[in-house]
């Protein structure tokens, strides 16, 4: 549960607190108990009324101290389920379950730094070791686990919901793009900046679109700094930093496309919270959100990138096309199916 008092929780917390938003909703979350560090819980938990224990340090040193032993409060469980790398080593005696979101610290090695790259890897190996179950969220991954190692009797899929996006911050939204000087529509990057999201590419293809086009439409960054090189925005080019999750939904629903063509990606929930927003997407062909849709490119490819992104400005058939795709593709994603789908796991273990 400590991934939702990062400062950027990013996708992993996201999942979490739609979990938890599903089981609430479905009246699950009495008589489960959440484990965390000292570090106040941030999101997801106005309406939990299950039990909340905390260990007894804030997450760094706790997280350290984890590692190193179960350092679990005591208590009579029927199962115990990680949300991630993070937590108590999985040592217990009871029926277990972890997340497994992505192998990217083995797959795209050199987007990590080193010291998050061996923690990764320590993790993971406790989880091979283990007996526990292991969930994922998306097929591809699965192909990836077996490779390391995982039975496929110990692999659950549960992809994530996509009804988490909140109400438009209409205020906030007009307040932030008054302050960019951005007055009509716009194309948009969204997500923490590191080197695994592949933004020197991106920029490089947007300014190669950029000096063919008539008019083109400005770029926005959207998200925190995560690590890396400085991002000098190019002209046509702002960064917004970290906004909240209403403004991100005001520009969602005002951009002209979402531009997200990481080099890896564990799932991508940025592609179908921008199809939930009725917005074209221009992803990455490899990355398992782009089964849903969008227009996909190789990463990689520079002139590839800035095709797609004249394509999606100058072709109304084809935006609405992925529009209409997109829609229908992620109807079906929900917190209370994604909730419903970790009760049945925990009820298997619980036997």
């Amino acid at each position: 549960m400590d991934q939702l008092t990062r400062p950027v929780p990013g996708g992993i917390g996201v999942y979490i607190a739609g979990v938890l938003q599903g089981l609430t909703t479905l009246g699950l979350d009495e008589g489960m108990d959440l484990l965390t560090s000292r570090t106040a819980l941030r999101l997801g938990l106005d309406r939990w009324r299950g039990s909340r224990l905390q260990a007894h340090f804030g997450y760094r040193l706790q997280q350290r101290l984890w590692d190193h032993s179960g350092h679990l409060p005591r208590g009579n469980w029927a199962f115990y389920h990680a949300f991630s790398l993070g937590g108590p080593r999985l040592s217990m005696p009871i029926p277990k379950a972890v997340a497994v979101y992505d192998l990217l610290f083995r797959t795209s090695r050199e987007t990590f730094p080193t010291r998050a790259r061996d923690w990764h890897e320590r993790r993971f190996e406790q989880v091979l070791e283990s007996d526990s179950r292991i969930v994922t969220l998306a097929p591809e991954t699965v192909d990836l686990l077996v490779e390391a190692g995982a039975a496929m009797s110990r692999i659950t899929v549960i992809p994530p919901g996509v009804d988490h996006v909140p109400p438009v911050d209409t205020q906030g939204t007009a307040a932030l793009l008054d302050r960019l000087g951005v007055t009509g529509r716009y194309l948009m990057v969204l997500g923490t900046l590191e080197p695994r999201k592949n933004l020197p590419r991106i920029l490089r293809a947007y300014q190669q679109y950029r000096a063919t086009a008539f008019d083109p439409p400005p770029l926005l960054i959207v998200g925190p700094m995560g690590w890396g090189q400085e991002i000098v925005p190019p002209r046509g080019v702002s960064l917004t930093g970290k906004v909240s999750a209403g403004v991100v939904a005001g520009l969602l629903a005002r951009a002209w496309a979402l531009i997200y063509v990481p080099l890896q990606e564990g799932f991508g929930l940025p592609v179908i919270e921008a199809m939930s927003s009725a917005l074209p997407v221009v992803t990455s062909a490899g990355i398992p959100a782009a089964r849903f849709g969008g227009l996909g490119v190789e990463p990689t490819d520079v002139d590839a990138i800035a095709l797609a992104i004249a394509r999606i400005v100058e072709d109304e058939p084809l935006r609405s096309r992925l529009v209409t795709h997109g829609l229908l593709a992620v109807e079906g994603l929900s917190w209370v199916e994604a909730a419903r789908k970790h009760v049945q796991l925990w009820e298997e273990l619980a036997k």
